[in-house]
C-alpha cells in the first residue's frame, strides 16, 4: 500500500493520461523521494503546470534544477532569507529595507513559487531530451546515502538524503533534516527512530544494524554526504582509491569508511585502467628520479620502475586497483578500530 506521501503526489496527477509502466516508476519515484524532494516536486509542478505524463516524468528526474528556500513562505520571510542568506546588506542599510517589500521584489523575478510554507525556485532549465525512456531513468535521487527515518506522529516514515545540494542553508542542519522532522512532527532526532538504509557504496553493509540510535546515524550520513560531494576535493580516481582501501581493509561500517575517506593519503594506490608505464612515469617524477633530459627520459624504463615500486609497496590486487598501507598512521575520528592497517591482502 502506498505511503502518505506517495498517495499525495499522486492526487497531484489526478486527470493525467499513463501507461502502467509510467504509472508504475512514478509511484516508484514518489516512494523513495525525500522530504526535500516531495516538495521540490511539487512546487515544480506549480511553476511548470506540466500538461503530459512523459513531462511530469521529466521533472521528477531533474529535481535539482530547482532550489528550496526553507522558511521563506510568504513575501516577508522571504525578504528576510535573502537579506540575511543571500544578499546580506550592511546593518546600517537594513533599517531602510522592508522585508515584505524585498521578497515581493525578489519573487516577481517569476519562476518561481510559494510551497507549503517554503519557497521554491527554478535555478536552471530541465533538459527536455533526457536519454533513453523516461521509465528507464533512475526512481531514486542522486544522494550518496539515505535514511528513513519514523516517529509516533508519522510511522509511514520518510527518507531523508545527502549530500543536500541546497546553496543558502545551515550545514550542520541542512534543509533535507529540518523538512524531515517537520514532516514527522518532531523536535529532534531524539524522538525518531532509523528503519531503513540505502548507500551508493555497496561493499558498506547492514547499516542499520550498526547505529543504536537515529542521531549518531544522521550525523555520520551527513558527514558521509559531504564527503560524497567533495569527491575527494577534484584528486584523481579518487572514488576507485576510496574503493580499493576499503576493500583491503575489509570495511564494511559507515563509521571505518568514514575514517578511510581522511586517510587515503595513507595508502598506496594503481588504477586498473592506468598503463603500467604511465604509472611508472608519474612514481618516477614524485620520487624525483625521472630525467629531466628529454633524450633520458625517452629511454626511461618506465614499465621496470613500475613493476620495482609495486613490489617494494607491496601492491595488492583489489577490484578497483591496486593498494597497500603505506606506513603512515591513521588517525581514526568516526571509528574504534582493533587492529593494525592490513600490510597485504
Amino acid at each position: 500500500m502506498a505511503n502518505r506521501q506517495t498517495r499525495r503526489l499522486l492526487d497531484l496527477l489526478d486527470g493525467f493520461e499513463m501507461t502502467k509502466s509510467q504509472h508504475d516508476w512514478l509511484e516508484r519515484r514518489f516512494e523513495n523521494m525525500t522530504v526535500k524532494e516531495s516538495l521540490l516536486f511539487r512546487g515544480a509542478m506549480q511553476i511548470e503546470q506540466p500538461r503530459m505524463t512523459c513531462d511530469v516524468m521529466l521533472i521528477a528526474s531533474q529535481l535539482d534544477h530547482y532550489d528550496l528556500f526553507y522558511g521563506a513562505g510568504d513575501d516577508a520571510r522571504l525578504g528576510k532569507f535573502i537579506m540575511e542568506q543571500i544578499q546580506r546588506p550592511a546593518s546600517q542599510a537594513r533599517a531602510f529595507l522592508d522585508p515584505e517589500k524585498v521578497g515581493a521584489a525578489y519573487r516577481q523575478k517569476g519562476g518561481n513559487t510559494f510551497c507549503d510554507g517554503h519557497f521554491i525556485r527554478v535555478t536552471s532549465l530541465i533538459d527536455p531530451f533526457l536519454d533513453g525512456a523516461p521509465t528507464l531513468n533512475p526512481d531514486k535521487g542522486d544522494y550518496g546515502i539515505r535514511v528513513r527515518l519514523a516517529s509516533r506522529f508519522n510511522t509511514d516514515g520518510v527518507w531523508v538524503g545527502f549530500p543536500d545540494t541546497g546553496e543558502y542553508m545551515d550545514a550542520a542542519h541542512p534543509d533535507e533534516l529540518l523538512l524531515a522532522l517537520d514532516a514527522l512532527e518532531v523536535e529532534s532526532l531524539s524522538e525518531c527512530i532509523a528503519v531503513d538504509v540505502g548507500c551508493c557504496l555497496p561493499q558498506l553493509k547492514d547499516i542499520l544494524s550498526q547505529y543504536g540510535s537515529a542521531a549518531e546515524l544522521v550525523r555520520h550520513a551527513i558527514d558521509f554526504g559531504y564527503v560524497w560531494a567533495e569527491q575527494g576535493q577534484g584528486g584523481p580516481q579518487w572514488l576507485d582509491k576510496w574503493q580499493a582501501v576499503m576493500e583491503l581493509e575489509d570495511c564494511h561500517r559507515l563509521d571505518y569508511a568514514l575514517d578511510l575517506a581522511q586517510n587515503l593519503h595513507c595508502y598506496h594506490f594503481m588504477p586498473r585502467d592506468m598503463e603500467l608505464a604511465d604509472f611508472g612515469k608519474e612514481l618516477a617524477k614524485r620520487d624525483g628520479v625521472y630525467p629531466r633530459d628529454e633524450l633520458l627520459a625517452s629511454c626511461f624504463d618506465a614499465e621496470g620502475y613500475a613493476n620495482q615500486r609495486m613490489k617494494n609497496m607491496g601492491l595488492s590486487a583489489a577490484a578497483h586497483g591496486f593498494v597497500s598501507w603505506n606506513g603512515t598512521e591513521l588517525v581514526y575520528e568516526y571509528s574504534q578500530p582493533d587492529m593494525e592497517p592490513t600490510m597485504s591482502m
